[in-house]
C-alpha cells in the first residue's frame, strides 16, 4: 500500500479519503440521474413505438376503407352504365292508352291509305313500326304492313311523308290528325311533314328510323300550328332541307 498516494501522511490520508468519498457521491449522482433519464427514454420508445403502431393501423384501415370505397364507386359506375345500355338498347313500344289515343285520332278517317316502312335488318325499328300498322288497320286505314327498304341513309326516329299539297295548302286532315297525334304523343319532334314526289296524292308514308339517343321528344310548336312542310329530292329516305308552314 506505501505505493499509494500519501499513504504515509495522515493530512493526505485524510484528505484524499474525503476526495474520494465525495466523487463517490458525485459518481452516485450522476448513476442516479443517468438511470432516470434512462427510465423517461425507455417510456418515451414506449409511447412512439405504440404511436407508430396506431398510425401503421390507421393507414391500414384507412386503406382498406379507400379501397372499399373505390370498390363501391367502380359498382355504381358499372351499374350506371348498365342501366344507361339497357335504357339505349331497350325498343321503343306505345303504351295501350298510346294505341287508344292513335286509334281513336285516326278512326274518323276510315279508307286513308299509308305506307309504313323501315330500315331492312333494324328489327327493333320494324316492331315499333308493326305497332303503327297494327294501329292503322284497326282504324280502317289500308296499309300492308310494314315494309322494310335499304335506304340510302339511316333515318334516325319517326318521319312523316306526303306528296306536294294541293294548291289552297290545306293538309288533308287525316294527315294533321296524324302528325298531331304523334307530336302529342312525343313520337315526333314537331309538327312537321317531307315532301316525297314519288308518292301517289293520296298516300301518306310513315317512316320508322333507327332509335333515337333520346327516348324524350318535345314539340316546339304549338299545337294549333299547322304542320311543317319539308321539301326533299331523296324520296327512298327524306331529310329536311327546307320548311314552309301551310296555311290552316
Amino acid at each position: 500500500m506505501a505505493i499509494l498516494p500519501g499513504w504515509n501522511s495522515l493530512d493526505a490520508v485524510g484528505s484524499i479519503g474525503h476526495n474520494l468519498h465525495l466523487a463517490a457521491m458525485v459518481v452516485l449522482a450522476l448513476l442516479i440521474v443517468a438511470e432516470a433519464m434512462a427510465l423517461v427514454y425507455d417510456d418515451r420508445k414506449s409511447a412512439l413505438i405504440a404511436a407508430a403502431d396506431r398510425d401503421i393501423i390507421a393507414r391500414f384501415y384507412q386503406g382498406q376503407r379507400d379501397s372499399e370505397k373505390r370498390h363501391d364507386n367502380e359498382v355504381a359506375d358499372v351499374q350506371r352504365r348498365l342501366e344507361e345500355t339497357q335504357r339505349e338498347q331497350a325498343s321503343r313500344q306505345m303504351t295501350i292508352a298510346d294505341q287508344q289515343a292513335l286509334l281513336a285520332a285516326l278512326s274518323p278517317f276510315p279508307g286513308q291509305q299509308i305506307d309504313i316502312t323501315s330500315p331492312l335488318g333494324d328489327l327493333e325499328a320494324q316492331q315499333f313500326a308493326s305497332e303503327f300498322a297494327s294501329v292503322t288497320q284497326q282504324a280502317g286505314w289500308n296499309t300492308t304492313g310494314v315494309n322494310e327498304a335499304a335506304l340510302a341513309t339511316n333515318p334516325t326516329g319517326v318521319e312523316v311523308l306526303y306528296r306536294e299539297p294541293p294548291s289552297d295548302n290545306v293538309p288533308p286532315p287525316a294527315l294533321s290528325a296524324l302528325v298531331d297525334t304523334l307530336v302529342g304523343l312525343h313520337i315526333l319532334p314537331a309538327r312537321s311533314i317531307t315532301i316525297c314526289e314519288e308518292l301517289a296524292s293520296d298516300v301518306i308514308r310513315l317512316v320508322v328510323g333507327t332509335r333515337p339517343a333520346s327516348s324524350e321528344l318535345h314539340s316546339s310548336l304549338l299545337p294549333e300550328a299547322s304542320p311543317l312542310i319539308s321539301r326533299d329530292s331523296n324520296a327512298a329516305n327524306p331529310t329536311a332541307s327546307g320548311d314552309t308552314p301551310l296555311a290552316q
